[in-house]
């Protein structure tokens, strides 16, 4: 798919390196993905919006439709104040429910309407939550925190079907009877920022939404940005 010619620039401006649009539902969140992102893809450069953004829950179609053009908006917004071409656009959102069929229901949903508007752009639905995403990579926990340790029980598995995987890393990866530090939602950024250093295609286990995710990033690096 050709790179949407977005950013407006004045003449005799020379255009800066396009631009992907990265919203989510807060900065922790938007920073994990950014790490991830220019990882997958050195060359992306990486905008994000500052607005929490929601979409799975927007009921009609209607009011989803609404949200998705005003995300477009502002990520087209970016691109005009960064006088810059956008490329792609990300959303990252949790699914809050475990992988299943009503999981790629509300994915095809989201991403329909988000091409609709923009013509193409990922939406990243991560199930049950971005941290079923950390236990894929027990050596980056370990890394970021030397007294967390990944149990048995969730080495290898397909972190889609754990139910509570942010009270998993809480209650079991850290904190319990050994007074490890408990894991903190401050603390996504620097485990993905190790997953992105140790390499993003060790996981040890699966995940749909993380190989999904993986695959759209590679996407958009090939297609979107054609580099």
């Amino acid at each position: 798919m050709s790179k949407a010619r977005s950013g407006q620039q004045g003449k005799g401006q020379k255009a800066a390196k396009p631009i992907v649009v990265l919203a989510g539902e807060d900065s922790n969140d938007r920073t994990s993905m950014k790490y991830l992102l220019q990882k997958i893809c050195p060359h992306m450069r990486v905008v994000d919006i500052r607005d929490p953004v929601r979409l799975k829950a927007a009921t009609p179609e209607g009011a989803l439709r609404k949200r998705v053009q005003t995300l477009v908006r502002m990520a087209r917004a970016k691109a005009v104040k960064e006088r810059a071409e956008l490329a792609c656009v990300f959303v990252h959102e949790d699914f809050d429910e475990l992988d299943g069929p009503e999981y790629e229901k509300t994915h095809t949903r989201v991403e329909r309407e988000l091409h609709k508007a923009l013509g193409h752009g990922h939406y990243v639905l991560a199930v049950e939550e971005m941290e079923a995403w950390m236990l894929l990579f027990p050596d980056a926990l370990t890394a970021v925190e030397p007294t967390w340790e990944l149990p048995k029980r969730l080495r290898g598995k397909d972190t889609g079907r754990i139910k509570g995987p942010k009270e998993a890393l809480m209650n079991e990866v850290g904190g319990g009877r050994k007074k490890r530090r408990k894991y903190r939602e401050a603390d996504a950024p620097a485990v993905f920022k190790a997953i992105a250093e140790g390499g993003p295609e060790k996981a040890q286990g699966s995940n749909r939404s993380w190989e999904r995710f993986r695959a759209d990033a590679h996407l958009c690096g090939s297609d979107h940005l054609g580099e």
